[in-house]
């Protein structure tokens, strides 16, 4: 993969930056990214380190897969993490204030089951930069390890 593009990746999933007529679909999986890293998130904080890599690793992956296989627009992607964003702040909030229950951990698991068939869909495209996407999933996870670390 070539470094214009690996350096495009990383911009637009640390910064936020990708209107197409699928839009609402890589809004879904946004929010559904979300809530899995969310969920890896609340691992993480028990103390389930492997738990946690392992649903960052599903979670970004089926993200950016689905980026690269819609070819987003900056716009769109822009819109997508923030979406990404408020959907993992929702899931540590409800473990947070005690209100995880039934129906959150069934979106947990809706949406686990979103992403499992999301890396069967877009395998190829996943395949074809899975340089890129590993570095931008070691990055997540040391980002994520330390805010989750700190205070």
């Amino acid at each position: 993969m070539n470094k214009k593009l690996k350096t495009s990746l990383l911009a637009i999933f640390c910064f936020g930056l990708v209107s197409s007529p699928s839009a609402n679909e890589l809004d879904n999986v946004a929010a559904c990214s979300g809530v899995v890293i969310g969920n890896a998130s609340i691992d993480f904080s028990l103390g389930d380190e492997s738990s946690f890599n392992e649903g960052i690793e599903l979670a970004i992956t089926a993200y950016l897969g689905e980026v690269l296989r819609q070819s987003s627009s900056e716009e769109d992607v822009a819109i997508a993490d923030q979406i990404l964003a408020a959907s993992t702040d929702t899931i540590i909030n409800a473990a947070n204030t005690e209100t995880f229950d039934s129906d959150v951990y069934e979106r947990v698991v809706q949406c686990y089951r979103k992403i499992g068939m999301l890396l069967l869909k877009n395998s190829e495209t996943i395949l074809q930069n899975k340089e890129t996407i590993d570095a931008v999933i070691l990055q997540r996870v040391e980002l994520l390890k330390r805010l989750l670390s700190a205070g």
